[in-house]
């Protein structure tokens, strides 16, 4: 689906045709899950929290109005809210992983302990910056958004999310030296 094609699926699936919703949530999904895992910094919380977006994203559809901001600024700030109000509540509780992790006998071991390495430290380097910081970077860098867009979903200005970016990429940068992890 092009961009072009976006506010056509929209007012398709304002109208309640699932195909529609099902593009959307094709066309979506794997961002919010990404976004989500590096904010909560947990798999299957994100994944909770990635159905719920579209779980949200379907009963308030009829409201959404493309004059407030982008379709995906829109779910990005769901996702957010979400990830907020989940933080909120885990850090009330004593939460511990009761297991780790199996991987699928056909996934290539190698690949798999290395990318999940790679997302864990970046995770926890993430978890070391404040929350506004990480929601720039995981947007800008992991979600790949431009600075207009993060703005709109931030509701911040550009100058604000470009000073952002450059204190948390800094602060990134310090973090990873201290661990001695390369960030080439």
């Amino acid at each position: 689906m092009s961009e072009l094609e976006i506010p056509e699926k929209i007012a398709q699936a304002q109208q309640g045709d699932s195909i529609a919703l099902s593009d959307l949530y094709q066309r979506y999904h794997a961002g919010v899950y990404r976004y989500l895992f590096y904010r909560v910094g947990d798999l299957h919380a994100a994944e909770d929290l990635a159905s719920e977006v579209f779980v949200r994203m379907i009963a308030s559809l009829e409201g959404y109005r493309p004059l407030n901001g982008s379709f995906e600024a829109w779910l990005y700030q769901i996702a957010r809210n979400l990830a907020i109000d989940h933080l909120r509540k885990m850090s009330l509780r004593d939460h511990r992983a009761l297991e780790e992790e199996m991987v699928a006998e056909q996934d290539d071991v190698s690949k798999t302990v290395e990318s999940r390495l790679t997302s864990d430290v970046l995770a926890r380097a993430l978890r070391k910056l404040n929350d506004t910081q990480r929601d720039v970077i995981v947007l800008r860098f992991v979600n790949c958004l431009s600075v207009v867009q993060v703005a709109h979903t931030l509701h911040k200005s550009e100058d604000s999310i470009k000073s952002l970016q450059r204190r948390g990429l800094e602060s990134l940068r310090k973090i990873l030296k201290e661990w001695e992890i390369s960030y080439v």
